[in-house]
């Protein structure tokens, strides 16, 4: 996924397709932020984790001035993408951000809470990666696989993937059988 997401910024940059360079730019953020909350020891935190925070924010404010700037009439951006796209795609990015300052806040995250951050990142990453390809890039695909159910149902099978292991995980036993109570 990393270099998934390292392969999206450089394609969509040499392609000048500024939105889709978001879109690697949050799946980037999204696989080393769950990665990192995997790796880093339950209730702590680190500079990354500040870094990532202002990077998120700083990312969806600039998402947020190109939406702006281009309904007030600044001439449109290469990829042709419409204003609100860019204003959309800022409150995730806000969201996001304001997830990590409250983790940053309280000093990291343990238990169920913290496997289920790692789960909906690493998952929410491979949502944006998976609807590129197949609702984005449809057209390397053979002309028979172009049909609608082909296209959603890969989407599909990672939303509902990510809402069965965070139900699994959060809202059941499953985590006190396997990581023992926390």
């Amino acid at each position: 996924m990393l270099a998934l997401g390292v392969s999206g910024i450089y394609f969509s940059y040499s392609r000048s397709i500024l939105f889709t360079w978001f879109l690697a730019l949050m799946a980037l953020y999204l696989v080393t932020t769950g990665w990192m909350t995997a790796r880093r020891v339950e209730g702590t935190i680190g500079r990354f984790e500040k870094i990532a925070c202002m990077f998120i924010l700083s990312s969806g404010l600039i998402a947020a001035g190109i939406g702006v700037a281009t309904m007030s009439g600044v001439p449109r951006f290469t990829d042709e993408v419409p204003a609100g796209t860019y204003l959309v795609w800022a409150g995730p990015a806000a969201w996001f951000g304001v997830l990590d300052v409250n983790v940053i806040r309280r000093g990291g995250i343990s238990g169920r809470h913290r496997i289920a951050r790692h789960l909906w990142r690493m998952l929410s990453a491979m949502i944006i990666a998976v609807t590129i390809f197949f609702l984005g890039n449809n057209w390397v695909l053979p002309d028979i696989l172009r049909m609608e159910v082909f296209l959603i149902t890969p989407i599909v099978v990672v939303v509902a993937s990510m809402v069965f292991w965070l139900v699994r995980v959060l809202l059941t036993n499953w985590y006190n059988k396997h990581f023992g109570l926390r």
